[in-house]
């Protein structure tokens, strides 16, 4: 059962921009962070049987220029290093691997990369000014309440887009980190869902640096990165699965 709200009961509107801001202000200045996480994303068969599909993994960021993500689900073992110059993917469980040219910063690359349509989800949590980015395009937005995740207490945010509703839940007092992001595709059959939980958030002189440089093993076939469509969240497409909405 699914309880129903009507208009903007139960929600604080005045402050939901101003606590995202306050989360957005205090990522940006956090130069050297990481995190574990698990993420989950939702696809719809031609049955209209929703599935969801679950991986977890470690991500270390050194702004302006580095950072290294793993991921493992039950389809793709990757691995991810951007050194200020290069990106390289290695999909373990596809022994094979990609390395693009990409000087610049963090904010760039995530910019090249949505062009390409290869974005990294939940990237724009981590750029530089997250605030504008996740604002774009706003309709509505709600302070629904306070709420408790993985043992956190933080604030229930929710926005609203044309085309996506999204949710935020961002931990109360001097540390307003996002704990929780959720995405909603709300023009697509069955609303599938996209949602990261960050867990063990560090930062600082806590953090251990991690190495960028990504080690390849000799016998990986180097691709191009188009060819590293199994490196998704999502399964390549089966007799079972169907073709995902």
């Amino acid at each position: 059962m699914t309880a129903g709200l009507s208009g903007p009961t139960g929600a604080w509107a005045d402050d939901s921009k101003a606590r995202l801001k306050a989360m957005s202000d205090y990522m940006a200045a956090q130069k050297t962070f990481s995190f574990d996480y698990v993420s989950s994303v939702e696809a719809v068969t031609p049955a209209f049987e929703k599935l969801q599909f679950v991986s977890s993994g470690t991500a270390t960021i050194s702004r302006p220029d580095k950072f290294r993500v793993t991921r493992v689900g039950g389809f793709a073992d990757l691995d991810v290093g951007f050194d200020g110059t290069k990106l390289t993917v290695h999909g373990k469980n596809l022994d094979a691997y990609a390395q693009i040219d990409a000087k610049g910063s963090l904010d760039e690359l995530f910019d090249r990369l949505q062009n390409a349509g290869a974005e990294i989800p939940g990237s724009d949590l981590l750029l530089s000014n997250s605030f504008d980015t996740l604002m774009d395009g706003v309709t509505e937005a709600k302070h629904i309440s306070s709420a408790v995740v993985d043992g956190v207490e933080c604030e229930y945010l929710t926005f609203r887009k044309n085309d996506i509703d999204w949710q935020i839940w961002i931990e109360t007092g001097s540390t307003p980190i996002p704990k929780r992001y959720v995405v909603t595709s709300k023009h697509v059959v069955q609303a599938p869902e996209y949602m990261l939980e960050v867990r063990n958030f560090r930062a600082g002189e806590d953090v251990k640096v991690a190495n960028v440089a990504i080690e390849i093993p000799g016998d990986a076939k180097k691709v191009d990165l188009s060819e590293l469509g199994q490196i998704d969240e999502l399964p390549a497409p089966t007799g079972m699965m169907g073709d995902a909405q």
